[in-house]
C-alpha cells in the first residue's frame, strides 16, 4: 500500500509538473505572439507616420516646383509687330517674305495654320496662334486688299476690321545656364491628333487612372510581347513627369516608390490639363549640341523648323518616337530606326481609327522630312541682341529672364538684312576706290515716329558676335555737332535766323578759354580753326555755315552763343554724358558711338519731338501678363519754329551743301542729313532720314588711322545704297505758325521787302524779324517798254 501510495504520489508529481511545464509553454508562447503583435502594430504606425512625413515632404516638393517657376525658359526676342490699318502704304512681296521667314509656307488655296496665299491685290494669311500684348488669338485667316500699294480692306475670317497685327518673327533664344532649350505651349495650340496619339502610344488611361496604372502595365506587357519588342511603357504619363521633373533616372525601388507617391499628388492636387501640359513642355525630345531641347513646341521646330500646330501625321509619329529614345531614334544620325519606329506608331494610328487607310498609306511612305543640319546655337543678329541684352539688364533681374519671359522688339528683319548687304557691297568698292584695306563699318536704322530700332550693324561681317561697334566704338564725330549749335541760335529767334551773316574769317582762340589771342605767344595752348577747303569767305549767312558745314562760322557761332548754351543744346537732343567745355568740342572733338549720335538726331527727325532710342518695346511673362511696356512720354522739346527750321537747313545739306552727291544719287526723293569727318579723315560719318527712319553710318579704322574719306565720300554712299533698297518716303515739311517766307539781302542779312535786289528767301520766325524798309540796291526793273506795255503786273 505503501508502495502504492508513493507510485501514485509520483505520477501525481509528473502530472503535476507537465501541467505547469504546458502552462509555462504557453505562457510564453502567447508572450511571444503578443509581442509580436505589440511590435508588428508600432512598426506600422511608425511606417504610418514615416510615410505621413514623406507624403507632407513629398507634397511641399511637387507643390513648390509646380505652382512655382517649373522651368529655367530661355528669353524669347520677338522682331516687331507689325499692325496694319485700312489706308497704310503696304508692299506685299515685302510682307510675304517676311512671313516665309517666320516658317510660312506658300500654297495655292490657304487651309491650314502657317499656310499663306499670294496674288497681284490680295494676300491670304492663316495666322497661327500667338499671344500678342493685347492677349492670346487663336489661329484664323486673314486677308489683306492692296490697290496702288495702299491697302483697302482688311478682314479676319471674314469680316471686315479696321486693323489687323501679324505675328512677329522669333529672332533669338537667350538660353539660360543649365543648358535646357525648351519653347512653353499651352494645350489649346496642340493639334489634337498629336495629343490623341501621343495617350494611345505613352498612356491610354491617362484621363481615367490616379496617377499609377496597374492595368496599364499589363496592358504594355501584353502589347511587348505581341509584338516582339517595346512598343509601350507601363509607366503612366504622370510618372513620366515626375521622374522628369522632380527625380533621378536611378533604377531601384525607393525610386520607383517615390515616383508612384509623388504621381498620386499630383493626381490629387491638379488637373488633367494642367499634368498634360506639364508633360508637353517637360518632356526631353533631343540634343542640339550643348543645348538639351526640352517640350514638343521646340522639338517641332528643332526637326522639321515649323510651328507645332503646322505638323502632319507623319511628323507628329516622328516626334512622338522620339519619347522612348531621342538618341537610339534620333532621325539625323539613325534614319531607319526612327522610320521603323514612326511607322509602328503611324500603324498602331491606324488600328485605333485615327487615320483612314489612304492617310495611313500616304504618312508610312513619306520621307522623314527632317532640317538637313541641326540649328547652331549662333545668333543671326548678334549685334543687334547686344543692345536687347543691355536693355534686358536694366529692365528685369536675372530670375525673371530664366521664366520664359517674352521680349518684343522694334527689329525689322528687311532693314538689318538690307543694312548687312549695303556694308557687304559698299566696303569693298570703297577700299578699292581708295586704296584702303580692312575698313570697319556699323549702322544704325531707326522709326522716327517710335524712336524704335529697326537694325543694327556693329561690323563689316554680317553676324560678328564680337566688338559691337555700334555699341561701343566711341569716335570723334566731327561736323555731326554743327545741328546743336545751329539749333541754338534758332531757338533764339529774336537773335538770330537763317539769314544772319556769320565771320569767316582766321581766328586764333586758347584751346582751354576759348579767349581771342593775337599774340603768339605760348603756341602749344593755341587753337587756330580752318574750313575744310582752307577759304575764307568774310562772311557768310548761318544757313550757309550750316549747309556748306564750314568751321569758321561754326566757332564763331558757338562761341557767341555760349559753350555752356551749346552743352545744353546737346543734352536737350539725348546726350546723357557730361560734356568738357572747350572751343574744339564746337568741331566736333567729342566722342560718341554710332547709336548716341543717332540718339542725337532723333528729335531733329521728328520735329522736335523727343524719342528714346530703344530696342525693347514690350516684355511679357510666359503666362501673357505684362511686366514692361515702353512708354513714349511725347515730350515736345524743341521748338516748332526752332525743329522748322534745322530741317530745312539740313533738307538743303543734301540739296546744295556737303551732301549733295543725294540730289543724284537718290533723285526726285526728299531727305535731310548732316556729313561728318574728324581730324586727318579718321572717321567718315552720315547721318540721313527720310520722313520714316533714320539712318547713323560710320567708317573707319580699328587702328585710328585716316581713312581718306570723308563723310560725302564714305559713310553717305553706304546711306544712298541703303535708302534705294529701302524705299524712301519724301519729308514734307509743314511751315508752323509763326513761320513765313521772307526776302533776305546777301550781303546785310536784313529782311527787305520785294524790291531790292541781291535777296535769297528763306523762311523765319516773324515775332524775331523786322523787315528794314531801305534797300543797298532798289530792284531795278529790267523788262523791256514792249514786255511792260502788256505785263498785266
Amino acid at each position: 500500500m505503501t508502495d502504492n501510495k508513493k507510485t501514485r504520489a509520483k505520477k501525481s508529481k509528473n502530472t503535476s509538473e507537465k501541467k505547469s511545464a504546458i502552462k509555462t509553454n504557453d505562457g510564453q508562447a502567447k508572450g511571444w505572439l503578443s509581442w509580436c503583435l505589440r511590435t508588428f502594430f508600432k512598426v506600422c504606425i511608425a511606417a504610418f507616420f514615416t510615410l505621413i512625413i514623406v507624403l507632407i515632404y513629398l507634397d511641399a516638393k511637387v507643390k513648390k516646383t509646380f505652382e512655382g517657376e517649373r522651368w529655367q525658359v530661355p528669353v524669347q526676342v520677338y522682331g516687331k509687330v507689325d499692325t496694319l490699318h485700312v489706308g497704310d502704304e503696304a508692299n506685299l512681296s515685302h510682307i510675304a517674305q517676311e512671313l516665309k521667314l517666320k516658317g510660312y509656307k506658300k500654297v495655292a488655296k490657304v487651309s491650314a495654320p502657317g499656310q499663306f496665299a499670294q496674288s497681284s491685290h490680295r494676300l491670304i494669311i492663316f495666322q497661327r496662334a500667338f499671344t500678342f500684348a493685347q492677349g492670346f488669338m487663336g489661329a484664323e485667316p486673314l486677308t489683306i486688299e492692296v490697290e496702288n500699294n495702299h491697302i483697302t480692306a482688311l478682314y479676319v475670317q471674314h469680316n471686315v476690321v479696321p486693323s489687323i497685327q501679324l505675328e512677329p518673327q522669333l529672332i533669338a533664344r537667350l538660353v539660360p545656364d543649365n543648358k535646357e532649350d525648351r519653347e512653353l505651349i499651352v494645350l489649346q495650340q496642340v493639334p489634337a491628333q498629336l495629343i490623341d496619339t501621343l495617350l494611345l502610344i505613352e498612356d491610354r488611361d491617362f484621363y481615367h487612372h490616379s496617377g499609377v496604372s496597374p492595368l496599364g502595365i499589363l496592358r504594355a506587357l501584353y502589347a511587348n510581347m505581341r509584338a516582339g519588342r517595346t512598343v509601350q511603357g507601363g509607366s503612366t504619363l504622370t510618372q513620366q513627369l515626375v521622374k522628369n521633373m522632380f527625380l533621378t533616372r536611378d533604377r531601384t525601388l525607393t525610386r520607383k516608390a517615390q515616383e508612384a507617391l509623388m504621381a498620386l499628388i499630383l493626381e490629387f492636387r491638379y488637373s488633367k490639363d494642367q499634368l498634360l501640359e506639364a508633360y508637353l513642355n517637360e518632356v526631353y525630345l533631343g540634343q542640339n549640341f550643348a543645348h538639351g531641347v526640352y517640350g514638343f513646341g521646340l522639338a517641332s521646330n528643332f526637326y522639321f523648323g515649323k510651328n507645332i500646330a503646322q505638323l502632319t501625321n507623319h511628323e507628329i509619329a516622328l516626334l512622338i518616337a522620339q519619347v522612348k529614345g531621342p538618341s537610339y531614334y534620333d532621325p539625323r544620325r539613325h534614319p531607319k530606326r526612327a522610320k521603323q519606329r514612326r511607322d509602328l506608331i503611324l500603324r498602331l494610328m491606324l488600328e485605333q481609327d485615327m487615320l483612314s487607310l489612304a492617310e495611313f498609306k500616304y504618312a508610312v511612305n513619306a520621307p522623314l522630312s527632317v532640317t538637313n543640319k541641326r540649328q547652331s546655337r549662333k545668333k543671326k543678329y548678334p549685334a543687334y541682341l547686344q543692345l536687347v541684352n543691355q536693355e534686358l539688364n536694366e529692365l528685369v533681374s536675372e530670375d525673371l529672364r530664366k521664366s520664359g519671359i517674352k521680349v518684343f522688339t522694334g527689329f525689322s528683319h528687311r532693314s538689318q538684312q538690307l543694312v548687312e548687304q549695303t556694308i557687304n557691297t559698299q566696303l569693298p568698292l570703297l577700299e578699292k576706290k581708295y586704296q584702303q584695306k580692312s575698313l570697319q563699318a556699323a549702322m544704325v536704322v531707326s522709326d522716327i515716329s517710335t524712336g524704335e530700332v529697326r537694325a543694327l550693324a556693329g561690323d563689316r561681317v554680317s553676324g560678328f558676335a564680337g566688338f559691337n561697334r555700334a555699341l561701343d566704338a566711341k569716335r570723334q564725330i566731327g561736323s555731326l555737332i554743327k545741328p546743336a549749335i545751329y539749333l541754338a541760335a534758332l531757338e533764339r529767334f529774336e537773335q538770330y535766323n537763317l539769314a544772319t551773316l556769320l565771320d569767316d574769317k582766321a581766328i586764333t582762340l586758347s584751346r582751354e578759354t576759348g579767349q581771342n589771342k593775337k599774340s603768339d605767344t605760348q603756341v602749344s595752348h593755341l587753337w587756330r580753326p580752318k574750313n575744310y577747303d582752307g577759304k575764307y569767305r568774310g562772311q557768310v549767312p548761318l544757313i550757309t555755315g550750316l549747309v556748306n558745314s564750314l568751321n569758321i562760322p561754326t566757332v564763331n557761332l558757338g562761341m557767341a552763343l555760349g559753350l555752356d548754351n551749346v552743352a545744353d543744346a546737346i543734352h536737350l537732343l539725348g546726350y546723357q554724358q557730361d560734356i568738357t567745355m572747350r572751343p574744339a568740342m564746337l568741331l566736333g572733338s567729342m566722342t560718341m558711338s554710332p547709336v548716341e549720335i543717332n540718339q542725337l538726331y532723333l528729335p531733329i527727325a521728328a520735329n522736335g519731338q523727343y524719342k528714346k532710342s530703344h530696342a525693347i518695346t514690350h516684355i511679357m511673362s510666359s503666362q501673357g501678363e505684362t511686366l514692361w511696356t515702353y512708354n513714349d512720354l511725347q515730350e515736345q522739346r524743341l521748338s516748332n519754329h526752332g525743329a522748322y527750321l534745322l530741317n530745312y537747313a539740313l533738307g538743303q545739306v543734301t540739296q546744295i551743301g556737303s551732301a549733295k552727291s543725294l540730289s543724284w544719287r537718290l533723285p526726285n526723293n526728299s531727305v535731310a542729313g548732316k556729313t561728318g569727318t574728324s581730324n586727318d579723315l579718321r572717321d567718315s560719318w552720315f547721318v540721313g532720314y527720310d520722313a520714316k527712319h533714320l539712318v547713323t553710318t560710320w567708317l573707319g579704322n580699328d587702328d585710328n588711322k585716316p581713312t581718306g574719306l570723308t563723310g560725302s565720300s564714305g559713310a553717305l554712299p553706304l546711306f544712298a545704297d541703303f535708302m534705294k533698297a529701302q524705299g524712301i518716303s519724301d519729308r514734307k515739311e509743314h511751315m508752323p505758325d509763326g513761320v513765313i517766307m521772307l526776302p533776305f539781302e546777301q550781303k546785310t542779312g536784313l529782311a527787305v521787302n520785294e524790291q531790292c535786289e541781291g535777296t535769297t528767301l528763306y523762311p523765319a520766325v516773324a515775332a524775331g524779324v523786322r523787315i528794314s524798309k531801305n534797300c543797298l540796291q532798289p530792284k531795278v526793273d529790267k523788262r523791256s517798254w514792249f514786255e511792260k506795255l502788256f505785263s498785266t503786273s
